[in-house]
């Protein structure tokens, strides 16, 4: 039902414009004009979440799971934070970044899948925090675990949504004012636990929001596996 209702809001947009203009409603250029560019605003936004659908289908195919070759996650996350600071320029955000992984790491991942997820959670940074607020991309290593957190320090999230934020459709009391069908951070969940990876959030209502993804650097099977090889030796 959220589904059908989100759909059929640009829908039904693009139709009366669209009336309005073939009756004469709207019966000179200038109008006409602005009628046309809404049109075309609303298709564009009805494309993404089509897009955002058949991409979370594509996420639950188990292909391109079997295909994660070992990265270098420093350069990764260095140039999506030069490209996140180009944003906040254009949206008047401060962004703060900082990378301090090793640069050789290597992680087994899909870059393609993880950029989208980062993504995804800096979108949502944008559209809940406003003029002059930050945002903060942070990776930092540990001996077991390389931490990535996207913080900013916007609306935050209310205490009864925090456990539904990743469910598919679901969209918290902050973001009922905002177009979307509740897919992005379901998106982000999705591609993290593939992974075999985690990911928390923590928030507070009027301080921000930060979302924290661990991506262990050696499983429970490599850790037997690399045990198992020292005994034999």
């Amino acid at each position: 039902m959220g589904l059908s209702h989100d759909l059929r809001t640009p829908v039904a947009l693009i139709k009366g414009y669209t009336e309005a203009i073939t009756d004469g409603v709207v019966n000179n250029p200038e109008s006409a004009k602005k009628s046309l560019a809404i049109i075309g605003q609303k298709a564009d936004q009805l494309e993404s979440m089509i897009n955002d659908l058949i991409n979370y289908v594509k996420l639950n195919n188990n292909d391109w799971r079997q295909k994660l070759l070992p990265e270098k996650l420093e350069p990764l996350l260095s140039d999506f934070a030069k490209g996140a600071i180009l944003t906040g320029e254009v949206y008047k955000r401060t962004i703060q970044t900082s990378v301090t992984l090793n640069p050789e790491l290597k992680v087994p991942l899909d870059k393609t899948l993880l950029n989208r997820a980062l993504e995804n959670l800096f979108s949502n940074a944008i559209r809940y925090t406003k003029d002059g607020d930050t945002i903060s991309i942070i990776a930092s290593e540990s001996p077991d675990a390389a931490i990535i957190t996207v913080k900013d320090t916007g609306c935050g999230i209310e205490e009864k949504d925090l456990d539904h934020i990743f469910d598919l459709f679901y969209r918290g009391t902050n973001s009922r004012r905002e177009q979307g069908m509740g897919i992005g951070l379901s998106v982000v969940k999705t591609i993290i636990d593939t992974h075999g990876w985690k990911i928390n959030v923590n928030s507070k209502v009027g301080e921000g929001t930060s979302f924290i993804i661990t991506i262990p650097l050696e499983t429970p099977q490599n850790s037997e596996e690399s045990t198992q090889n020292s005994v034999e030796k």
